[in-house]
């Protein structure tokens, strides 16, 4: 067998001897190994090859390597191919977006926009509110130089205010909206900014305060502050949502806004108040005079030519109700509500710095509920409340009615 073997090894270096001398002849200058050889060297080569054993021995690898490549023209140029060379083109790099796109609109809690109202921070207030609309990965870090960047270069598309004023804002909402160093500036939660701003729960839904409300003037953002708030109250029922009345004084007292700027912020951001009217009992001495005495000079008599209210004819007593406003702006869902009320409670519980303690002792409460949008909740209330309680009729574009029905 060693005999057998050893013949064989020898036929093939003699055979290889040959074939490496043609090939050297036959190799061109540039050192490419032709793909392409004569079918009798393809023959000669790959007939030996067959009954040799992987590898020709000791020292062999070369040689075994090509055979391999003579038996396999097509892997033998997928080995030996060149690659192409590289473009000498000088790559166009892909345009830079120096704006980041971000969302035309910020959830804010109108409680809070109040609050900012009432302690006059809506400058650094609407700053807190850019921020937050930056942030949309909510770290709650953001560099200095990047809300430089972004919120005072000339060409930004968020441009807000120039540099000097920045160094302002920044100053001015230190400790309520945020907290700061040299470098970074950390955003402060809405629960410690309504804690901050003596905010003592936020109620209703949050709004959907559009990006022009911000990149506008800032009474502008007053009054969309402002609009918020009616936005924020509108009740959702079969029929609809449902505005209730709210009186000018109560506004004064939540928002710290007086009656003739209401009117102004209801006229820039086109909020027109809808009057509402009380149906009360048919016309009679005795009971007008005690209404008299309840509703003062927004008392009238109302005659129901239509019979709309009971026979036709008929004259009742009527007094004017306040005015409801409608929403402006876009509702978003509750959300973390739950829980920022509760840390919110906590931080009044557990006590806050600075005089905020005081301030939220000195707001003032809510009061008890009165007008419904449906009769079944004013008359499940009725028997509960010793004031009078309304529930909302029916309402055309210039007014709506409202039904009566007298507490326990």
């Amino acid at each position: 067998m060693d005999q057998q073997y050893s013949a064989a090894l020898l036929a093939a270096n003699a055979q290889l001897y040959v074939l490496r001398n043609r090939r050297q002849k036959e190799r061109p200058s540039t050192g490419v190994w032709p793909q392409k050889v004569n079918a009798v060297s393809q023959e000669s080569a790959t007939t030996p090859l067959v009954t040799l054993p992987a590898h020709l021995g000791w020292e062999s690898v070369a040689v075994t390597a090509v055979l391999r490549r003579q038996a396999d023209p097509q892997n033998a140029a997928k080995e030996t191919a060149v690659p192409p060379p590289a473009s000498t083109a000088t790559p166009q790099p892909a345009a830079e977006n120096h704006q980041p796109q971000h969302k035309d609109w910020v959830k804010l809690y109108p409680d809070i926009g109040l609050g900012m109202l009432r302690q006059e921070k809506t400058a650094p207030g609407r700053l807190w509110l850019m921020l937050r609309l930056l942030d949309q990965d909510g770290q709650g870090a953001m560099p200095l130089e990047t809300i430089n960047q972004r919120l005072t270069h000339p060409t930004a598309n968020l441009r807000l205010c120039g540099k000097r004023q920045l160094r302002n804002l920044l100053k001015a909402g230190e400790g309520i909206f945020w907290t700061r160093d040299r470098e970074y500036l950390w955003l402060r939660s809405a629960a410690r900014v309504a804690a901050a701003l003596g905010v003592r729960r936020l109620t209703g839904k949050p709004v959907a305060l559009p990006l022009a409300a911000l990149l506008g003037g800032i009474g502008d953002f007053r009054a969309h502050l402002y609009a918020a708030f009616h936005s924020g109250r509108a009740k959702e029922t079969p029929r609809g949502q449902r505005m209730p009345p709210v009186a000018r004084k109560t506004l004064t007292r939540l928002s710290g806004v007086g009656a003739s700027s209401q009117r102004s912020y209801e006229a820039r951001v086109g909020l027109y108040p809808l009057p509402n009217y009380a149906i009360g009992e048919q016309f009679m001495a005795a009971v007008a005079e005690k209404r008299a005495w309840q509703q003062g000079q927004a008392l009238f008599k109302l005659k129901d030519y239509r019979g709309q209210q009971g026979r036709a004819g008929s004259t009742y007593l009527a007094w004017q109700l306040p005015n409801s406003y409608a929403s402006k702006h876009p509702r978003r869902p509750k959300g973390r509500q739950k829980r920022i009320n509760q840390a919110l409670k906590d931080l009044v519980i557990k006590g806050t710095p600075g005089n905020v303690a005081e301030q939220i002792e000195a707001q003032p409460a809510g009061r008890e509920k009165r007008y419904y949008a449906l009769a079944k909740e004013a008359v499940q209330q009725s028997g509960r409340s010793s004031r009078p309680v309304y529930w909302r009729q029916t309402a055309h574009g210039r007014c709506a009615l409202w039904q009566v029905l007298e507490g326990r």
